[in-house]
């Protein structure tokens, strides 16, 4: 079976793929997926202030848009806040989600795909905001479109599943590539450190018998 996440982004020039097993069948643990506390975490806000050093490199203060959510995905709506402190302050990942993404799938048997169209890359995020019908074809001018996806894989006959979570960037045009070819290396370890935090945290939620859903 295919991904979700191919029937909104088959193709990319970037793409990063973590996955961790949870001793929870997959409809528990998609159920459980926006639930997941972020403050639970102590990397999580370290982490995302990470991705506003292209803009301290610059010299500028970075803002929230650009750092928090760029370094975990994608962007964040609004400028101002400070950056470590974004998507701690969105609570659970649910929030975060309908705060930063547009939702293009949530399956309640398998899983969620989110999506952005901005430049990523500069400190105020340049978030384009699509719905879910116009990212597929959106060719704003120096932007890529991002596609998050969390899929719940079932595994031991569904007792168990694999989670995987995958980010793909697609850039509009030669501009775009250049500018998110080097952010993405600037952001990829953190990006990373935090979608396996994520995991983690999930796998934990799911493993408590008492979480609520």
């Amino acid at each position: 079976m295919a991904e979700p996440i191919e029937d909104f982004l088959p193709a990319f020039h970037f793409r990063e793929r973590h996955q961790r097993r949870i001793e929870a069948p997959p409809e528990q643990v998609a159920a459980r997926l926006r639930a997941v506390d972020l403050a639970d975490s102590p990397w999580i806000g370290p982490l995302c202030a990470s991705g506003g050093l292209p803009a301290r490199l610059a010299g500028r203060r970075p803002r929230s848009a650009g750092g928090a959510t760029a370094a975990a995905g994608g962007p964040a709506p609004a400028a101002g806040d400070a950056a470590a402190d974004d998507a701690l302050r969105a609570g659970t990942l649910g929030a975060f989600f309908d705060k930063a993404f547009v939702t293009l799938r949530d399956d309640p048997a398998r899983g969620l795909v989110v999506g952005a169209v901005g430049a990523f890359w500069r400190n105020e995020g340049g978030i384009v905001r699509v719905t879910p019908a116009q990212f597929a074809t959106d060719r704003s001018p120096g932007c890529a479109r991002l596609a998050w996806m969390f899929d719940f894989q079932p595994v031991d006959d569904g007792r168990a599943c694999l989670a995987v979570t995958e980010t793909r960037i697609h850039c509009n045009d030669a501009a775009a590539r250049r500018a998110m070819t080097l952010y993405w290396l600037l952001i990829r370890p953190a990006s990373g450190l935090i979608r396996r935090e994520m995991l983690r945290l999930l796998a934990r939620r799911c493993s408590d018998p008492g979480s609520p859903r």
